[in-house]
């Protein structure tokens, strides 16, 4: 999970410090992620770093400083740009090929229901891309057009080993 997004995502709802922040991401999305300050910390200076968030410091009595971070409007973009993007895939990646390693303990259908809902999220994924790249501009840069290029060749290699996993399943049953 990438930290970066998380913490332009809650600063989008609205300016926080650091400790909340780390107390949202903990109420909101603790089955998603277990930032730590170790993690948060570090992301918001490489935010500031990058013009993505600015900060804030509130003068309390006989306190440090709150500091409280805003997201920027190239941040905002950021975000945005990101949230349009098709969604990282290796963990889905590696939880399917635990489980296809793992799948000498599946009856024949269910194997093939396995797959079968691997290539409609693979199909979806190369559907997501496709729209990516005919929305590509002039001012695209070429290396982002290469690896969304590259994502979609690897993921209809993918989906032609499924089509033929898929039909040897059938055959044998």
């Amino acid at each position: 999970m990438s930290h970066r997004y998380l913490v332009l995502g809650l600063l989008s709802e609205k300016p926080m410090t650091g400790y909340e922040i780390k107390k949202r991401a903990g109420s909101a999305l603790k089955s998603v992620t277990n930032a730590s300050y170790g993690t948060l910390y570090p992301t918001l200076h490489r935010l500031l770093e990058d013009g993505a968030v600015r900060m804030e410091e509130h003068i309390q009595n006989q306190r440090p400083a709150r500091k409280v971070y805003a997201i920027t409007e190239r941040g905002q973009q950021e975000l945005k740009q990101w949230l349009q993007q098709p969604p990282n895939d290796d963990q889905v990646r590696r939880e399917f090929l635990l489980k296809l390693f793992m799948a000498r303990h599946l009856e024949p259908d269910s194997l093939k229901t396995l797959l079968l809902q691997r290539r409609e999220s693979s199909r979806a994924r190369l559907d997501s891309l496709e729209r990516l790249r005919t929305t590509a501009s002039a001012s695209t840069p070429p290396n982002q057009v290469w690896v969304t290029e590259y994502d979609m060749e690897m993921i209809q290699t993918e989906l032609k080993w499924l089509d033929r996993l898929i039909a040897g399943i059938g055959a044998a049953t």
